[in-house]
């Protein structure tokens, strides 16, 4: 049996005394605990019953990211935020909303940092890859106004119409583009895309595509007029891929002037020559 020593009086004296330490550092942790936490909740209580700092003073304070057309001046004209103002107050879903349907913009994302105070608005943009043209000049009037075939406007690529002056405001590195279309219709955005995909990869250069009939569409290209009758997506490539070897019709000076090529049929191509002017003595 193993015998327990009896503490003497001064090692319970000096237990006692590391009891007691012990218990007033623990009394000190959570004195400061209490002080941390209630100074955190003091301040945040502060910044936010004070609006000084969550403000918006200035559009330095709006950073814009994504917009490769649109220089930031023509974002913040669409955003229209007025200064001073609380971030709490800025509501990210109507800012999306006025950026998607008053610009060129297909998607934005908008996001609010307290600090420092700011709002960091990301966006991809619908550029444009072609230029519609109306289709009779100073007809807007005459027809329904809701429809873009008489207005001038942007295509992007995906056959979205904008109106012109969504190009109010552009990046001066941004090139608006050359191919023009005359005779847009809405029910022609489906087709749009593999259309323009198609032009893309041809050899001859197109400046025009001309839609106003929907049974011809027809090219205005670097070797002159194609008719190409009813748009016809498996047809149109081969059309397409004949127009290289069609160049000699226009580039030789003593070849007849041509009016324009029928491509309406790709496998019995067609030339339509211009009519010569009559002479002076058939003239009445």
């Amino acid at each position: 049996m193993t015998n327990l020593a009896t503490p003497s009086p001064e090692e319970l004296s000096e237990r006692r005394r590391s009891l007691r330490k012990q218990r007033r550092i623990r009394n000190l942790q959570n004195i400061w605990r209490v002080l941390a936490i209630s100074g955190l909740a003091a301040g945040a209580f502060w910044l936010i019953r004070h609006p000084f700092w969550l403000l918006l003073r200035g559009n330095e304070q709006v950073i814009i990211e994504g917009n490769e057309m649109l220089a930031d001046a023509a974002v913040h004209e669409v955003l229209a935020l007025k200064y001073p103002q609380r971030i709490f107050d800025i509501e990210p879903e109507q800012l999306i909303e006025q950026l998607s349907t008053q610009a060129p913009i297909a998607h934005a994302q908008v996001s609010r940092q307290i600090f420092p105070p700011r709002l960091e608005i990301t966006v991809q943009e619908r550029l444009p890859v072609a230029v519609t043209v109306p289709s009779r000049p100073g007809a807007a009037a005459a027809t329904d106004e809701a429809t873009p075939t008489t207005h001038a406007g942007l295509l992007d690529s995906e056959g979205h119409w904008m109106p012109q002056d969504t190009a109010v405001g552009l990046n001066r590195e941004f090139k608006m583009p050359t191919l023009r279309v005359r005779g847009f219709h809405p029910r022609y955005q489906i087709q749009w895309p593999q259309l323009y995909q198609a032009i893309q990869t041809s050899q001859v250069n197109i400046q025009e595509v001309d839609w106003r009939s929907p049974n011809n569409l027809i090219l205005q290209t670097e070797i002159g007029r194609v008719h190409l009758g009813i748009y016809d997506p498996r047809r149109f490539s081969e059309q397409l891929a004949i127009l290289p070897r069609l160049r000699s019709l226009t580039n030789n000076p003593n070849a007849p002037a041509v009016d324009y090529i029928d491509l309406a049929n790709p496998q019995v191509p067609a030339v339509k020559l211009t009519q010569p002017p009559a002479s002076a003595a058939e003239t009445p």
